[in-house]
């Protein structure tokens, strides 16, 4: 049954019913879902915050498209039933909570991509990396997609899909706080290409299967991300 959306983000309350409906077979596996626009009537929103959710379901295998539109439900396994974290507005300690929890699970991510990538995990990596250099210099713009995916590309070269999981299940904060730090980097050239040379240096590291310098390049750049977000709140209070 599905109930309309009143309150708390809305994606979060779609995907939380798309996600009980799969669960509980009223969307079977190897069916098709219901169109977005029948699915935003059901649940009393627009269009975007099903997608946000769809979109969630895809990355995390439980959905697929195919050729020819609409979404599909996969067969899943017991990630697929790892509850989305419920995070409203971030305030400074969840901020600094999430950071402090990126410092853990990118290291040994980033340690674990340099032992284990293969070489379709490197080219995903590179890709990512490439389109966030693109869009961050030659464009002009936040990026914080692009940087989203580049740190998700090296979490799927760990092999190991819950770090996957843990990162798509916290995907909206984690994209809040990449905007609001990089939109600070707009029109500060050298800022950008700090961040620029931060992320390559981890890149670098995976590439020649070094475990150690990407551990450390991705706690350099996660230490550096810290510090610049508690500078940025010290000068909002001043």
């Amino acid at each position: 049954m599905i109930h309309k959306v009143t309150r708390q983000k809305a994606s979060h309350q779609v995907l939380a019913q798309l996600k009980s409906g799969i669960h509980d077979g009223t969307f079977p596996i190897g069916e098709k879902l219901p169109s977005e626009n029948q699915l935003a009537k059901a649940f009393g929103v627009s269009r975007i915050p099903v997608r946000e959710a769809l979109g969630v379901l895809e990355v995390s295998g439980i959905i697929s498209s195919r050729q020819g539109g609409g979404h599909w439900v996969e067969q899943h396994t017991l990630l697929s039933k790892y509850e989305p974290l419920v995070m409203e507005v971030a305030n400074a300690s969840e901020v600094e909570s999430l950071l402090e929890m990126r410092e853990v699970i990118e290291q040994q991510a980033a340690s674990m991509a340099a032992k284990r990538r293969t070489e379709a995990d490197l080219q995903h990596i590179e890709q990512a990396f490439e389109a966030f250099r693109y869009v961050t210099l030659d464009k002009g713009q936040i990026g914080h997609q692009q940087d989203y995916l580049f740190h998700r590309a090296i979490m799927q070269a760990a092999h190991n899909p819950f770090f996957v999981q843990i990162l798509d299940n916290m995907h909206e904060l984690y994209l809040g706080v990449l905007v609001y730090s990089l939109s600070k980097n707009l029109g500060r050239d050298a800022e950008r290409q700090r961040v620029i040379d931060e992320h390559q240096r981890v890149l670098v590291a995976i590439k020649t299967g070094d475990p150690i310098a990407a551990a450390a390049g991705m706690q350099s750049h996660l230490n550096n991300v810290r510090e610049k977000l508690r500078r940025l709140k010290n000068e909002e209070k001043a």
